[in-house]
């Protein structure tokens, strides 16, 4: 671990109380820096907006990373955006398998954490972007989206929508992980509606001793599905 990773590790560990999490997929094996206890960042939030969803390690995450670092032919030289990135897993796992990728969360705390995550388990330094969904920035198209456990919130649904469908390639592949929320399927059923292809699939994970059955949604644009 280089000496940047360990000054981000000092001023992080002075704002937060920190917890290293181990997690193994096959040969991969990586180790990452959370917040100990969400609910001690719960204490004092009083607008929806600053609840620190990005702070824990959720099985949707761990459930796509598993499912990319299993189709690593999806990522290899591909250009990746990813929503919603939290502490960095799935994006980190992306590039771990050739992706190029973008990581963007809406939380300014979230990029540190993505940051430290990413040059202690050997990347260099990721690319990251600060974005609200509601008023997303025009970040050009991409190969591959990544979302996991970004669709519990219906208000934004339309939101997200719009994001896909303009930064996603005409051949590209959205790749979206939950744990299986009736929301999550009203949004992608919602997207068929609108001429997508949905390809469905179903990872489980392991996490805190409960197993998790994270489902896999893979999402073309009309007319482009393939494998």
């Amino acid at each position: 671990i280089g000496t940047d990773a360990d000054l981000l590790y000092r001023e992080l560990n002075h704002r937060f109380r920190l917890q290293k999490v181990a997690v193994e997929f096959g040969a991969y094996s990586l180790e990452l820096i959370k917040v100990a206890d969400l609910d001690e960042l719960l204490e004092g939030v009083t607008d929806a907006d600053q609840i620190p969803f990005w702070a824990e390690l959720w099985p949707a995450s761990l459930g796509l990373t598993r499912y990319l670092l299993n189709n690593r032919d999806l990522l290899e030289g591909r250009s990746g955006l990813e929503l919603g990135a939290g502490i960095g897993l799935a994006g980190i796992a992306a590039r771990l398998a050739g992706a190029k990728l973008i990581q963007t969360d809406y939380m300014e705390d979230a990029l540190g954490f993505i940051r430290i995550n990413s040059l202690r388990n050997g990347l260099p330094e990721p690319r990251l972007l600060l974005a609200d969904w509601r008023r997303f920035p025009q970040v050009g198209r991409f190969d591959l989206i990544l979302g996991a456990d970004i669709l519990y919130e219906k208000t934004l649904h339309q939101d997200l929508a719009e994001i896909l469908t303009n930064s996603i390639n005409p051949d590209g592949l959205i790749l979206l992980a939950d744990p299986g929320r009736d929301y999550a399927l009203e949004f992608v059923l919602g997207m068929m509606d609108q001429g997508w292809f949905v390809k469905q699939s179903r990872v489980p994970v392991v996490y805190e001793n409960i197993t998790h059955q994270i489902d896999i949604y893979q999402l073309r644009p009309g007319g482009t599905m393939n494998g």
